[in-house]
Order: structure tokens, then C-alpha cells, then sequence
């Protein structure tokens, strides 16, 4: 097996053991989980670009297959599981940097 088409596997075995890893994963110090995510992006970055449009087309083509309830509890879940935003905004969207607050 060529060395991106190993990747490929590992990175959809990785997907599909995220749920069942979630939960360990956050029990990892912040650093191992950091080094992790580091070398998720790395061997992303070294897949093919033709693979990678490929891979996000597929999981794209799953998302809108899956019933609207079952992406809605996905996206509560993930909420669920994101630290809550420091006092006084910071973060995505808010605070009161430059362009200002919400629109």
C-alpha cells in the first residue's frame, strides 16, 4: 500500500473512532492532546490535494444524507463538549476588537 493511501485509511479509522475516543481524548493532558492534533494537521497537509477534496466531498455527501435531528444533536453535542468562552467575550464573534461587536 503506497504511503498516502495508508494515511487515508488511518485518518478514516480516526473518524470513525471519534466517537468512541472523545472521551479519552479529553481525559489526555493538554500537551499529548495538542501533539495529537498537530500531527492530525501535518499528515493532512502531506495527503494529496486531489485525496483531500476527495475525502471532504464524501464526508460533505454524508452530512447532508444525515436526518436533520441527527445533525442537530451532533452540533448540540460538540457544543456541549467546547469550553465556555472566557469572561467578558474573547472567542469567535464577539468582544469588542476593531470592527466592533454583533452586527
Amino acid at each position: 500500500m503506497t504511503g498516502w493511501r495508508q494515511l487515508v485509511w488511518t485518518l478514516l479509522a480516526a473518524t470513525a473512532l471519534t466517537a468512541v475516543a472523545a472521551p479519552a481524548h479529553a481525559q489526555l493532558p493538554p500537551d499529548q492532546r495538542r501533539q495529537m492534533r498537530q500531527e492530525m494537521r501535518e499528515q493532512w497537509r502531506e495527503m494529496p490535494p486531489e485525496e483531500r477534496r476527495r475525502l471532504h466531498e464524501q464526508h460533505r455527501e454524508r452530512w447532508q444524507q444525515m436526518p436533520q435531528e441527527d445533525r442537530q444533536r451532533l452540533r448540540e453535542e460538540m457544543r456541549g463538549q467546547r469550553p465556555p468562552p472566557p469572561p467578558g467575550g474573547g472567542g469567535y464573534g464577539g468582544g469588542s476588537g476593531p470592527r466592533g461587536g454583533w452586527r
